[in-house]
């Protein structure tokens, strides 16, 4: 084995001697200053460099880019409008039948004898639709049945009633 110390280390790595010199040192040569470089430079224009082209280039760029940016705001424009419009169209459409809804519900409840119920389910739909006649008729009668039995629907119907 000669030498092997189980760490990976060979004999010769261990064995150095530390004071010995890897390199010489060399003398310093002797230093000489060079002249200094007295040229002057000054910017000048690229022969190449056609600055009507570029203007050219530049101004058609910039009419491009307004060209481009003029109809894409149209069309924003235009899909904001009709996008509106269909939200708008499907609020009334959804309006409409919460309406027939809640007045259809509440002459179901009406004619099985459930006054009260009625009674909440046009209130909610004079908060859709307070112009509609057949509604006011019904929230009339239905007030008018309350009546009987508590003096504030009887209040509420005066006020209906004046209303009309």
């Amino acid at each position: 084995m000669g030498g092997y110390m189980g760490l990976g280390l060979q004999q010769w790595i261990y064995s150095r001697d530390p004071q010995k010199k890897m390199f010489k040192k060399q003398p310093l040569k002797s230093f000489t200053a060079l002249p200094k470089y007295s040229r002057t430079f000054k910017l000048q224009v690229n022969r190449k460099e056609n600055k009507k082209l570029n203007g050219l280039i530049t101004v058609l760029f910039v009419f491009c880019t307004l060209l481009l940016s003029v109809f894409t705001i149209n069309h924003f424009i235009d899909y904001s409008d009709k996008h509106t419009q269909d939200v708008i169209t499907t609020t009334k459409k959804k309006d409409l039948e919460t309406f027939l809804f809640l007045v259809n519900s509440g002459e179901n409840r009406l004619i099985n004898n459930h006054p009260f119920g009625a009674y909440s389910e046009f209130k909610l739909a004079y908060k859709v639709n307070p112009k509609s006649e057949r509604l006011n008729q019904l929230l009339i009668e239905t007030l008018s049945i309350l009546c009987v039995d508590n003096n504030e629907f009887c209040k509420e119907l005066d006020h209906t009633l004046e209303v009309q």
